[in-house]
């Protein structure tokens, strides 16, 4: 029974091995055609306002708009005066438990530290154009799914700027 179990579990993995190597095969060159621009920030698609809405701009023609890459996106799990706790994706976890594949997440806990001169917006999805609405230290809240750019040391971040995502 047990080495039926172990066959059914190594099927599996060898079964996401094969998956992941043919989703991670981008293969061939990138083409130039604007269908399949990949943006050299990645927020760039994944900030651009969805339900059919059309916008054909930069994230940085939006007004606030920190330059750079962000070091960290997470749900805010815990706010104190100067610092709060982010947690963030480290990882994918898969359990075979009694022969069925489990897929799960691993996270981790990031501490980002802020002060008076932290700026923090809320991300406005708007049809001409997304917005940001400029807020203060205090609309920072457990359960937000915030965005945060600045300095990262490893568990963490010294936050420049802070934007909160609905």
């Amino acid at each position: 029974m047990k080495s039926k179990k172990l066959v059914v579990a190594l099927g599996l993995v060898a079964l996401l091995l094969v998956t992941g190597s043919i989703v991670g095969c981008g293969g061939g060159q990138p083409s130039s055609s604007p269908e399949t621009h990949q943006p050299a920030n990645p927020m760039e698609e994944m900030e651009k306002p969805s339900g059919g809405q059309k916008w054909e701009g930069k994230l940085s023609d939006i007004p606030n708009y920190p330059e750079g890459m962000p070091v960290a996106n997470g749900i805010v799990r815990k706010v104190t005066s100067n610092t709060l706790d982010l947690e963030v994706p480290s990882g994918m976890s898969a359990v075979i438990q009694d022969g069925e594949y489990e897929p799960g997440t691993e996270t981790k806990m990031l501490q980002v530290v802020f002060n008076p001169d932290t700026k923090v917006y809320r991300w406005l999805h708007r049809v001409a154009k997304p917005e940001l609405e400029e807020l203060t230290l205090d609309d920072l809240s457990e359960g937000q799914d915030i965005t945060v750019w600045g300095e990262d040391t490893g568990d963490r971040i010294f936050a420049d700027t802070i934007i909160i995502r609905y």
